[in-house]
């Protein structure tokens, strides 16, 4: 069975992994600070609870938080730092796992961007660690400078062997850089290069790497420090099929007309042959189970000018993305599920809870809870691009 990042199998059944985790009793979590296992022993007292992991395929970076308890001394009013000030380190490497009765599997890899003291009225007190995955560190520089590469697929690849990423690497923050190529990396028929200069102009790497995955219909994440520049949804294969005493708790489900058109079109010129440069690509998917919706908006189009695009092929790329955006704000998912550490974003999940709720949604985010009272839960949002008939 094909495996996903981190050993987890594609295409499992709830069933099997509730098997696997032995009805899915005694949750428990892992977490690694500075390359060390933070565990309760005869040394130390303090532990780790109220984790929380935001994880994403967008353009954010994803994020983790979670708090170290026992680590104040009331009759001194000291910290008892010294248990934890070898790991607890602003940009240390972090990584956490969390599965059921020591069957655990790695939900995220990053660094500690920020470290927090609190003291509550009770008289509870904790740090607070927050980490986020390579992202964040990608935000922090800019540059202005003129890239050899010459198509943004090889400029993405350029940008992501610099130093600091290979640092990153050493320190296992970043354990894999997985780049797809451009459209424009091979133009007319393949037989030549893109001669576009491509340039940063005061631009941070994380910008840069953005602009490129938007002008393309891509995305940019992070995924257990696999750093992923690929087309938009081209992971097809189904993660997960859950629903009714399937992992599903609670859900919210809808499709929405807002914004929908029939036909999208993109306009250019390209400045070397002086011609008009056009893209244009209609909406096939289901609006509804019925036709009224797709009556309501037969005939509607939206015209995008691109001064950005100067190719035929930049085009197509161009109305791809533009469509991909508004054919996904047809259907939203939002639910809870019982706690399963595999269920991670960028992937496609069948939901069966009846009726023309039944689809394929694509998880673009997925938040992890790990609270202090014992429960882990997984969170779910995702999108559809058609009704299912």
């Amino acid at each position: 069975m094909a495996m996903l990042p981190g050993g987890i199998a594609k295409g499992q059944t709830y069933k099997a992994l509730y098997d696997k985790y032995g009805g899915c009793d005694y949750p428990m979590a892992r977490v690694e600070l500075a390359g060390k296992a933070f565990e309760k022993n005869a040394k130390q007292e303090a532990f780790i609870h109220d984790i929380y992991i935001d994880l994403s395929c967008g353009f954010e970076a994803s994020m983790a938080r979670f708090r170290i308890y026992d680590v104040y001394d009331i009759p001194t009013g000291k910290y008892k730092y010294d248990q934890v000030k070898d790991r607890v380190l602003l940009g240390a490497s972090l990584k956490i796992w969390i599965g059921y009765s020591y069957r655990f599997e790695h939900v995220f890899t990053g660094f500690v961007a920020s470290v927090d003291f609190g003291f509550e009225e009770d008289g509870i007190a904790y740090i607070e660690v927050t980490g986020m995955d390579a992202k964040g560190v990608m935000m922090a520089s800019s540059y202005a400078a003129q890239l050899t590469a010459k198509s943004y697929g090889e400029a993405v690849r350029e940008v992501l062997r610099r130093t600091a990423y290979e640092k990153m690497k050493t320190s296992e923050i970043i354990s894999q850089i997985a780049v797809s190529d451009t459209p424009d990396k091979q133009q007319g028929g393949g037989k030549k290069a893109s001669a576009e200069t491509i340039e940063m102009v005061s631009e941070s790497d994380y910008e840069f790497i953005m602009k490129a995955a938007k002008k393309f219909n891509y995305e940019f994440f992070v995924d257990r420090g696999k750093v992923i520049f690929r087309k938009a949804r081209s992971e097809t294969q189904t993660l997960l099929s859950i629903g009714v005493g399937q992992g599903v708790l609670d859900w919210r489900l809808g499709y929405s007309l807002t914004g929908m058109v029939e036909q999208i079109e993109v306009r250019s010129l390209d400045p070397g042959q002086g011609k008009v440069v056009r893209a244009k690509g209609s909406y096939k998917g289901n609006l509804s189970t019925g036709g009224k919706a797709k009556a309501l908006i037969k005939g509607s189009r939206r015209v995008y000018i691109d001064p950005t695009v100067f190719s035929q092929e930049q085009a197509n790329a161009r109305l791809d993305s533009l469509m991909t955006q508004m054919s996904y704000r047809l259907g939203t998912l939002e639910c809870s599920c019982v706690g399963l550490p595999e269920y991670v974003p960028g992937r496609f999940c069948e939901v069966a809870v009846g009726g023309p709720c039944d689809n394929s949604f694509y998880i673009t985010n997925v938040r992890h809870e790990f609270t202090m009272n014992g429960v882990y839960k997984t969170f779910l949002t995702g999108q559809a691009d058609t009704v299912r008939k």
